[in-house]
């Protein structure tokens, strides 16, 4: 595991991770939360998350409301990387920040952007993946994903990593001393490869050991079909390498029936999920699960507007409503709204300051 320099946005991840692997205090992988917004990031941050993941499905759905399908850009993402930066800077200890970088955006002179403005818009880490344009969600679309060749997946990886260490010799000096704003020397790069259901296990191990030869800080192959393919992809690699795992959740209820698959989705049967011990038993440092606190928010939101409106959208009966909620649900106090978002802080600033 390389060590970034100390000025640098990715030396808290660093650090982290070198604390992780180095406490016998702590168990378990990383946990590692998807957010899709400041505010989803800001409450991680105020509970203590070691570290985060923007996740590029999250913001396709919170910002847009949309598929993660390749239709949000560069721009909406270095905005939300900018905004979920500056939100969690007022924690005790901001947490370092992963950052979807989908397939880099284009070619080489849209890697070299793509690293450069989110390197400086505070990101510790960017993801760069091997699925053609337009990219989807690999966990909703099974086979039916594109994989580009092997080479020009190598190339990626490659790229970034020049763009990154060409966007820190041209700016350290402006980054450092006139603007103050993080470094984008020592940005990880996490290398991913989405081939694994396109191409076989196989493939997913000759890309892996050909990222980490490239110097890729993080290797992260999504969608394996078994703890044993983790594990053995585990194996193959340098023990110093940093990895990760993904999941999702499909509900609370991980035993119900797949009722809803209408058979599009070959992914497979619904796999168990892994704890954090399990993951770091398998030798990974990272868990990351990318949309939990997006679907928590999407249930949440859907209960409350059913009681709101006093009707689901399909039923005939146009029950009166009082807008007030009544049911037991995961509803914060407006008190508690108020805190998270900063008011208190606000309210003794204007108070030291009563400017107008």
């Amino acid at each position: 595991m390389p060590r970034p320099p100390p000025q640098s946005s990715s030396y808290p991840l660093y650090s982290t991770i070198l604390h992780h692997r180095s406490s016998k205090s702590l168990s378990g992988a990383i946990p590692l939360a998807g957010v899709h917004d400041a505010l989803s990031a800001k409450i991680f941050a105020h509970h203590g998350a070691p570290a985060l993941f923007l996740s590029g499905f999250g913001v396709s759905a919170s910002l847009l409301g949309i598929p993660d399908a390749g239709m949000t850009n560069l721009v909406e993402m270095e905005m939300m990387t900018r905004h979920v930066h500056s939100a969690v800077r007022s924690s005790g200890a901001p947490p370092p920040l992963i950052v979807d970088g989908d397939t880099g955006y284009g070619g080489a002179s849209n890697m070299l952007r793509t690293i450069s403005t989110l390197s400086r818009a505070g990101a510790a880490a960017i993801s760069i993946e091997d699925q053609m344009f337009p990219k989807k969600c690999t966990i909703a679309a099974g086979s039916k994903i594109q994989i580009v060749a092997r080479e020009e997946a190598c190339e990626r990886v490659r790229g970034a990593i020049g763009a990154r260490d060409l966007h820190y010799e041209q700016h350290q000096q402006q980054e450092q001393i006139i603007t103050n704003e993080p470094c984008g020397k020592g940005t990880w790069i996490v290398a991913r490869t989405d081939c694994r259901m396109a191409y076989g296990f196989d493939e997913v191990i000759e890309r892996c050991l050909r990222f980490e030869e490239l110097g890729a800080e993080v290797i992260y192959a999504e969608n394996l079909q078994s703890v044993d393919e983790y594990q053995q992809l585990r194996d193959r690699l340098d023990s110093r390498t940093v990895t990760m795992i993904a999941q999702v959740q499909e509900s609370i209820n991980l035993n119900n029936n797949d009722d809803d698959d209408d058979g599009t989705n070959d992914v497979g049967k619904k796999k168990p999920l892994l704890t954090l011990q399990e993951i770091a038993e398998l030798g990974y440092d990272l868990a990351l699960f990318g949309v939990t606190p997006l679907q928590c928010v999407v249930g949440a939101l859907d209960a409350t507007a059913k009681q709101f409106l006093g009707r689901n959208k399909d039923d005939d009966d146009d029950t009166s409503t009082t807008g007030i909620i009544t049911e037991p649900i995961s509803m914060a106090a407006f008190s508690d709204v108020k805190r998270v978002v900063g008011f208190a802080e606000l309210e003794r600033f204007e108070s030291d300051f009563p400017c107008t």
